[in-house]
């Protein structure tokens, strides 16, 4: 399954007055399947009373229907090692969703899918691009949620003076290497562009790797100093990397933060704090919300559907207090399409003074 911005948007689309029941569940040794029920024993008693009996009785009966499906999801054997289900409740439809990545455990039931836990997923291990240069040639690693697969290979042939013995001299060996990742260079940029990886990292002697980054220019992807052997399969190419993939983007959630603090303290297209971001975000200004991933937030929504922070609600609008501010922001941000970025805990100390929110602008 693809998962992108349109298939989060397609989720929080999924509207039922009597509830969406989203489960996710991470598929561990022991811990999964027990975990998960006892999340759907607190749903199953928190329903049971409610004083509306049609409503209760009809909520029951479709958790009951999907004890199937909950099997399935919980199965040690099927694939995915974090894994969701979306099921509203007034209709036979079931989302399912997939990563190589924990997602925790959970069950929840609101008139709308749960999503953060799929986001937060998704942030630790989006698109990126591992680069593995070696003299023999260039190979492309595409890593997303988890799964590592080639996708390109760029086989150099280093016979430079045609004679069929290759180079014998060590200088002409190098020229002739960066005319070879000179001449990869276009291929790899395409590669990038199409497949949106948010990290390149190049990987191998950074002789090489320092070459193939000028030809790249003026992409900055990172230079990461490893030695990987021929034939190694991608996963254990990026298992190899992990620490440096980690690093990458707490840098790259850092850069996002700092961008948006320059811009809004210059009066940019920048935002900053719980209130004001909210303001922009219910007018549909915002651009790319950024959120601490630790953060928690208190508010509620107006009659006006507008979404206050606690206390910050014009003079005499009542509000319905939400008890999940956070998620109610990421449901609103995909509903406008902007994008919703989860900020590394390192990378968000710089929110601290900002309520842990912030947002890039379209205006």
């Amino acid at each position: 399954m693809v998962h992108d911005l349109s298939f989060l948007r397609e989720l929080v689309a999924m509207k039922d007055e009597m509830g969406v029941v989203s489960l996710y569940v991470t598929a561990e040794p022991g811990g999964g399947a027990p975990a998960l029920r006892a999340e759907l024993r607190a749903v199953r008693e928190r329903v049971a009373g409610w004083p509306d009996r049609i409503r209760r009785a009809t909520v029951l009966e479709h958790l009951d229907a999907l004890e199937p499906e909950v099997a399935e999801l919980a199965d040690p054997a099927a694939p995915g090692l974090g894994r969701a289900l979306f099921a509203p409740v007034c209709t036979s439809e079931v989302r399912r969703a997939a990563l190589q990545v924990p997602v925790g455990t959970s069950a929840v039931l609101e008139p709308t899918p749960y999503v953060r836990p799929m986001i937060a997923a998704m942030a630790t291990s989006a698109p990126a691009g591992v680069a593995v240069v070696r003299r023999e040639g260039v190979r492309l690693i595409d890593y997303r949620y988890g799964l590592a697969e080639d996708v390109h290979l760029s086989a150099f042939d280093l016979d430079c003076d045609g004679e069929g013995g290759g180079p014998r001299e060590p200088r002409r060996l190098a020229e002739c290497l960066i005319r070879c990742l000179h001449s990869a260079a276009p291929e790899i940029s395409n590669r990038i562009g199409a497949l949106r990886w948010s990290d390149v990292l190049l990987v191998g002697d950074p002789k090489l790797t320092g070459v193939l980054a000028e030809a790249l220019c003026p992409l900055d992807p990172v230079q990461i100093h490893a030695t990987v052997e021929a034939g190694l399969p991608a996963g254990e190419v990026v298992g190899r990397i992990a620490g440096e993939l980690a690093a990458v983007r707490v840098r790259r959630d850092a850069e996002m933060v700092q961008r948006a603090t320059d811009l809004a303290l210059a009066g940019g297209r920048g935002s900053l704090g719980l209130a004001r971001t909210l303001g922009l975000l219910n007018e549909g200004r915002v651009d790319c919300l950024l959120l601490d991933e630790s953060g928690r937030w208190r508010g509620g929504r107006g009659r006006d559907g507008f979404l206050y922070a606690a206390g910050q609600a014009p003079l005499g609008m009542e509000t319905v207090e939400e008890p999940d501010l956070g998620e109610r922001m990421i449901e609103r941000a995909l509903e406008t399409r902007a994008e919703v970025m989860i900020v590394h805990r390192d990378a968000a100390v710089a929110l601290t003074a900002h309520d842990g929110v912030a947002a890039l602008l379209r205006w």
